[in-house]
């Protein structure tokens, strides 16, 4: 069931009621009630015994200690799996790889530098490759270690806080990647897991305490690669906690369900002599002690501790809150959470402000009603000039503005409406503009292929913005016969707008000349002066021009600077680029003359592509272009299609290939098919 704000309003007051009252009166009468509600609970509340209003606020001061302390936790443990999420898409991407791990680095390095929680990254290889860049604690410089080949000695190098790495290593030694510990626990888990809590050992001694979540990677067929591994020291948990405002004098730990201790707010080491895990209960602060044999006591065994417990116990003679919470997180991480407050820290303070807290709570509703009073009805009429204009400019009227200087945010107000009906303003204006230059571009390019005996035609052009700089055209010389395609084809260096206007007037130009007599080359030279003087050199353009004739089976051609016709022979199985007499492109110097060229071995079941290089430069998420070895297979697979279908199918590999990435330049393509002559 759905709640508009009038039903809700309809149900707090009466229509007949609130359309009678001016809303500088509905909005502090609603917004202070519940002030009156929440005063008279809390006189009420006041009265209560002291042992009960400590018992109540302990209560609750215990839940949000340990609701902060697991946020805190969860937000440090969900590093490691994200982590290794994240490198789990680097390999599937090919970025990172089990291999060689030497490519590792610096991702790995960026990783680690943004996450200073994080301790350590490794990647295992199955065949024995290694690659791990650590931070121990307390230091800003990291250690770099790898085995790039899985019959080689692990080298362990020195790493600045720059990611740049010693000439020599610090040391080289024997390591079995699949026989470490972290390594086994993913395999043995056949997934994601959280590895046994240990100790770091540096140079002989103990260094804080570790854990590490790892994971097995494997390839498409399921067969495994390698462990991707993300490790933390707990020294940062210790820290948190003893920043962490437990009562006045309480303290809290972590322990695992084995009893060993993880971290605790006093500052306590949780090892035995630097290198040894420390039972809870072994504990040299007393108080910590005696609470993990209390936990047995009063809760059972550890292991069967679930939620949240509450309990009251007595440590060195104080009567003492302990509260005990399970804490999980991904997989098999399994910790309990403890606090101790002492009942002074809360009675204390209760006993002193019972009578305080009626005068001040009178006093707070009187002058909270008051200030409130005089707030809605300062705010209310900015509000409601704001409301105004916020519909007159949805409705249209995007020419409105809005000056109020009632205080300083409504005057940053005033103008961020002002910018943003400008914008919407701009935006519109632009919108409307590009659509236009989009429709018109489109209008430049043929609307229907030639209908010539003896050839078959098909042609694409995707532009990667709504203009583009490509172009292609089916010319019309009368003096030319029935048995001739004339096609031109450019490419203009860049995309968009400006691409799109020197495209144009290219075609303007060419097409206001055609008729004229002379060769191929004379009409591009032709073309190139007019566009210098236009561009001064700034900008240029490729073009291609390419006469048919079916009837001789030869084709006269002039280039400046465009790629070569591609023409595919299916009965050699060859595929031929015709590389003769290629200028420089159009607009770079008015000098420059262009030649016609002529190919006389044309013969039927051959097909000609002609295209801009947007077409085999296009690239694919691991960086290969597509390239023209693909664009000749595709030619081999269908060449007993008709021109159409080629065309199709061409566009169709490539967008395959790019697997969904737009496209970063235009492509245009011409393929030209040659039939049998029939009657």
């Amino acid at each position: 069931m759905q709640w508009s704000s009038s039903r809700l309003r309809n149900c707090l007051m009466p229509a007949s009621f609130t359309s009678k009252v001016s809303i500088r009166w509905i909005v502090p009468a609603v917004v202070m009630a519940p002030v009156f509600v929440v005063a008279a609970v809390l006189t009420v509340l006041a009265y209560r015994t002291a042992q009960r209003t400590v018992s109540d606020l302990a209560g609750q001061n215990m839940r949000q200690i340990h609701q902060r302390i697991e946020a805190h936790l969860n937000q440090l443990m969900d590093l490691p799996p994200a982590i290794n999420q994240l490198n789990r898409g680097r390999l599937e991407e090919g970025t990172l790889s089990l291999n060689d791990p030497a490519r590792n680095r610096k991702p790995i390095y960026e990783t680690l530098r943004t996450f200073p929680d994080v301790s350590s990254i490794v990647l295992g290889g199955a065949t024995g490759q290694e690659m791990s860049i650590i931070r121990y604690p307390g230091e800003s410089s990291y250690e770099y270690s790898i085995k790039d080949q899985p019959d080689s000695l692990m080298d362990e190098y020195a790493m600045g806080a720059d990611g740049q790495i010693g000439k020599a290593p610090l040391r080289s030694s024997a390591f079995h990647t699949t026989a470490r510990p972290w390594y086994r626990a993913a395999i043995e888990a056949d997934g994601p897991t959280w590895g046994n809590v240990y100790v770091w050992v540096r140079g002989g001694k103990g260094e804080t305490l570790g854990v590490s979540y790892v994971e097995p990677f494997r390839d498409e067929k399921g067969k495994l690669q390698g462990v991707i591994n993300c490790e933390l020291t707990l020294a940062d948990i210790s820290a948190f906690l003893k920043r962490l405002e437990i009562g006045k004098t309480g303290e809290a730990f972590i322990i695992e369900r084995n009893g060993d201790l993880i971290a605790t707010s006093s500052g306590l080491s949780c090892m035995t002599d630097g290198l040894g895990r420390l039972p809870a209960a072994e504990a040299s602060d007393q108080r910590i002690a005696a609470a993990a044999t209390q936990l047995q006591r009063q809760f059972g065994a550890l292991g069967s501790i679930d939620g949240m417990q509450r309990g009251d116990v007595t440590l060195d003679g104080v009567p003492t809150q302990l509260v005990v919470s399970s804490f999980h997180n991904r997989r098999n991480l399994d910790w309990l959470v403890v606090t101790l407050v002492p009942d002074s820290d809360f009675l204390a303070d209760v006993q002193r402000s019972r009578v305080h807290s009626l005068i001040l709570g009178a006093l707070a509703v009187l002058a909270a009603l008051a200030l409130g009073i005089g707030m809605a009805r300062w705010l209310v009429g900015p509000i409601l000039a704001v409301v105004d204009h916020g519909q007159r400019v949805g409705g249209g009227e995007l020419e409105a503005r809005i000056f109020r200087k009632d205080n300083l945010e409504m005057a940053q107000l005033s103008a961020a409406l002002n910018a943003m009906a400008d914008g919407l303003q701009d935006r519109m204006r632009l919108r409307h503009a590009l659509s236009l230059a989009m429709e018109v571009q489109q209008n430049l390019l043929p609307s229907q292929k030639p209908q010539i005996k003896g050839v078959d035609v098909a042609a694409r052009s995707q532009y990667c913005d709504e203009t583009g700089g490509d172009y292609y055209d089916y010319l019309d010389v009368e003096e030319m016969g029935n048995n001739t395609l004339f096609l031109a084809l450019g490419d203009v260096a860049g995309h968009g707008i400006a691409a799109a206007m020197l495209m144009a007037t290219a075609r303007g130009v060419l097409r206001s000349h055609v008729q004229q007599r002379g060769s191929l080359g004379d009409l591009l030279t032709h073309v190139n002066r007019l566009l210098v003087v236009d561009t001064r050199g700034t900008r240029f353009m490729t073009m291609f021009l390419g006469v048919v004739d079916v009837s001789s089976m030869s084709l006269r051609w002039a280039s400046a600077g465009h790629d070569q016709p591609l023409l595919y022979d299916p009965e050699s199985g060859k595929l031929m680029e015709i590389e003769e007499g290629n200028g420089l492109p159009l607009g770079v110097m008015d000098s420059e003359t262009y030649q016609e060229q002529i190919y006389t071995g044309l013969r039927a079941g051959q097909i000609m592509l002609v295209g801009t290089d947007g077409l085999w430069e296009a690239r694919n998420a691991a960086g290969e272009f597509f390239g023209k070895d693909r664009v000749t297979e595709a030619l081999a697979a269908m060449a007993h299609l008709s021109a159409a279908e080629i065309e199709a199918g061409i566009y169709q590999r490539h967008q395959e290939f790019c697997g969904g990435l737009p496209n970063n330049d235009d492509i245009t393509y011409v393929v030209i098919k040659f039939v049998e002559m029939r009657e």
